[in-house]
C-alpha cells in the first residue's frame, strides 16, 4: 500500500509521545499536575526513534497502529499511532518512505491475521463436522430438532 501528500509541510522533526498514565502537564517541581506524581524520566518521555513505526519506543511492543493521519506536504505525513500493548501514543511528522514501511507492515499482519483465521475457521469446522457425524451415527438428531 502506498501513499501520496498533498498538503503544505509544517515542522518535520515535530514528534509528541503520550502515555496515559503519563500525559498531565509536569509542574515547576517535577511532579505530574493533579498526581503528585514524579516525572517520567526523559529517556522514558523522550525515547529515540527509528523509522520502524511498528515499533512502540515506550514498551518494544510491534503491533503500534495508526489511529489518525494526514498529508504534511508532498513528502511527509502526520499520524498519530497507538500501541495496544502499553496504550501509548506517539504523534509526528514522518517522511513517505518510514510510512510505506509501517504501511508494508500493515499488509503483513493483516495477511497473517488473515492466514490465522482461515485457520481457525477451518478448525472449528471440522470440529462440528466430527460432531454432526457422531449425532448422525448415534441417531442423535430426530426431526423435531429442525
Amino acid at each position: 500500500m502506498r501513499v501520496s501528500a498533498v498538503a503544505a509541510p509544517r515542522r518535520s522533526d515535530e514528534l509528541k509521545v503520550m502515555n496515559p498514565d503519563h500525559h498531565q502537564n509536569a509542574s515547576s517541581d517535577g511532579r505530574l499536575e493533579g498526581r503528585g506524581l514524579p516525572r517520567p524520566a526523559a529517556s522514558r518521555a523522550t525515547p529515540a526513534w527509528g523509522d520502524e513505526l511498528h515499533v512502540c519506543a515506550l514498551c518494544a511492543g510491534t503491533l503500534v497502529h495508526p489511529v489518525d493521519w494526514a498529508a504534511e506536504g508532498p513528502s511527509h505525513w502526520r499520524v498519530m499511532m497507538r500501541c495496544p500493548d502499553c496504550e501509548g501514543i506517539r504523534e509526528g511528522v514522518f517522511a513517505q518512505r518510514a510510512v510505506d514501511r509501517l504501511a508494508d507492515e500493515l499488509d503483513r499482519g493483516s495477511a497473517v491475521l488473515i492466514r490465522e483465521l482461515d485457520r481457525l475457521t477451518r478448525e472449528n469446522m471440522a470440529g462440528e463436522i466430527e460432531v454432526l457425524i457422531h449425532a448422525l451415527q448415534h441417531d442423535l438428531i430426530v426431526p423435531s430438532d429442525f
